[in-house]
């Protein structure tokens, strides 16, 4: 299984991903996956007041080649609901 295909079972999860970019405050806040393609991942980012880890709320447009590391929690808000639905 290729990266773009794993990610796409991810739309809608809450993750948190590093690039190659050495600057923190350029890199990618945490945010939801909206879209992935072949090449490309939409990750949209909340801003803290409306519980999210960014300054602004924005879609950042990805490159996969450009990712270092992805972090998926088992606790973002969309595993919690599946989970919720599942046992109910």
């Amino acid at each position: 299984m290729q990266l773009h295909e794993r990610l796409k079972e991810l739309v809608g999860h809450e993750v948190f991903i590093r690039t190659l970019r050495e600057d923190e405050k350029s890199d990618v806040p945490g945010g939801v996956i909206k879209e992935v393609g072949v090449d490309y991942l939409v990750v949209h980012t909340a801003s803290e007041e409306k519980g999210g880890w960014a300054e602004h709320g924005a879609e950042w447009l990805v490159r996969l080649a450009a990712i270092v590391w992805f972090i998926h929690l088992h606790d973002c808000k969309k595993c919690v609901q599946d989970s919720v639905l599942q046992r109910s």
